[in-house]
């Protein structure tokens, strides 16, 4: 019997390690919450008909088996919906088993369950973890299969062993997966987290350099194959050192946060900002011809020139950038060399009189 509950665990632990992987991937592209809850719910039905599907007969009719362990997980780590879902799913699956006094105990297992998990999350202080929260439900869920164990099989001397064997392996099989999805969760959480502030300025929210360099090799390759139009917009603040030196580096923390919002808000969805390192910035425009560029950077230039940077409750800077853009094809025939000539726009800018927007 150990042997039996033990390839049931392995099986478990697989199949949640492969159902996590998968979940992930499905959530990227899945927008409508409905959608996600019944992809979840099925998937917590299919893990326990892969355990019922290796379960341990007990007589005639019973099977014993870890099913109570996907409801337990999609209950504590997605949601009620989902968990309920699941429910319905193991209970018509057992059902196609064989309809018998066990199947209509297991039925009134499923159920005990959910109602039982739903009065532990309400009752549980909320201060306990989710390892503890995990614990009392898998408890519980021994508690209730003991019972209907006794009242489905009614033989003392199955009972007697089998009993203290289901509380020790549904309890390892229960803290096991429970440790397993909390530990790839965080894992998850924390790639994530890392892989976005990589490619993210962590004070502006812009993209980074790093995001620049992908994005424009991309849009340099767009504009080259399909002979699309193609500007860069090159921008600077004026006098930034001037800035930090008098009102401190919190203001000009607080003016490139400002300058960035401006940026976003005139851009919008027409192309990509990003903080390219100290005070300089960078806009790729896909589809955007010379008039339209020049257009775009004149609008950032004049909202920023228009804009009073509020550093405290008594100070108000007036804040003006540089901005030196060039246009594929107009004003260069390749692609190349954009980036250089942008910066070289805007160095003319810078030195002839700042807060202007100049190209080549």
């Amino acid at each position: 019997m150990f042997e039996d509950f033990f390839i049931n665990i392995n099986i478990m632990i697989a199949l949640i390690f492969t159902y996590m992987k998968i979940r992930w991937s499905i959530r990227e592209e899945t927008h409508s919450a409905w959608k996600s809850y019944v992809i979840d719910g099925l998937c917590g039905g299919l893990l326990g008909w892969a355990l019922m599907h290796f379960s341990i007969r007990v007589g005639t009719e019973t099977l014993v088996d870890l099913r109570f362990i996907p409801i337990l997980l999609m209950f504590l780590f997605i949601g009620k919906i989902p968990t309920f879902i699941s429910v319905v799913f193991i209970a018509c699956i057992r059902f196609i088993y064989g309809v018998n006094i066990s199947s209509y105990s297991a039925l009134v297992m499923l159920i005990s369950l959910f109602i039982g998990y739903v009065f532990i999350e309400k009752f549980t202080p909320k201060e306990d973890s989710v390892i503890v929260r995990g614990m009392y439900m898998v408890i519980y869920s021994n508690i209730v299969i003991s019972i209907l164990l006794y009242y489905v099989v009614r033989d003392f001397n199955i009972l007697i062993a089998l009993t203290p064997t289901y509380w020790v392996m549904g309890s390892i099989a229960g803290l096991s997966s429970i440790l397993l999805v909390n530990y790839m969760r965080t894992s998850e959480y924390l790639y994530r987290k890392y892989e976005n502030e990589s490619t993210i300025d962590f004070l502006t929210g812009l993209k980074n350099v790093r995001n620049f360099d992908s994005i424009w090799k991309y849009s340099e390759e767009l504009a080259n194959k399909k002979g699309k139009p193609l500007s860069l917009i090159m921008l600077d603040i004026d006098h930034f050192k001037r800035i930090n030196d008098t009102y401190g580096h919190a203001a000009g923390d607080f003016v490139l946060m400002e300058i960035s919002r401006i940026m976003e808000e005139v851009v919008g969805n027409k192309g990509s900002v990003f903080r390219k390192g100290g005070e300089e910035f960078a806009i790729i425009l896909p589809l955007f011809r010379k008039e339209q560029a020049e257009e775009m950077a004149e609008n950032v230039r004049s909202r920023v020139e228009r804009h009073r940077f509020a550093v405290d409750d008594e100070t108000k800077l007036s804040v003006t950038i540089s901005c030196g853009y060039v246009s594929y094809p107009e004003i260069v025939k390749q692609t190349d060399n954009m980036v250089e000539l942008a910066d070289v726009a805007l160095y003319q800018a810078k030195e002839t009189g700042r807060n202007k927007v100049l190209s080549l």
